[in-house]
């Protein structure tokens, strides 16, 4: 078995796909919405996307308020 060359980041891992993809179909079924087929892969990749970012952005604010002076 020889290791990829490029690991591919966590938040894209199928887990959480996957997860995300259930519940992204569940609401969209349960609000009745047609959707056409592959536009769920899309939307659940983009809020992979946008939820693995904006933890990075919450983190980094985090850190930035630590560091700096207390007024």
């Amino acid at each position: 078995m020889t290791p990829s060359s490029s690991p591919k980041p966590i938040h894209h891992s199928l887990t959480i796909t996957s997860a995300l993809a259930m519940a992204v179909a569940f609401a969209v079924d349960r609000l009745g919405v047609a959707v056409p087929p592959g536009a769920i892969e899309g939307l659940v990749q983009s809020v992979t996307d946008l939820i693995f970012y904006l933890g990075l952005l919450g983190v980094g604010v985090g850190r930035a308020r630590a560091t700096a002076p207390l007024i």
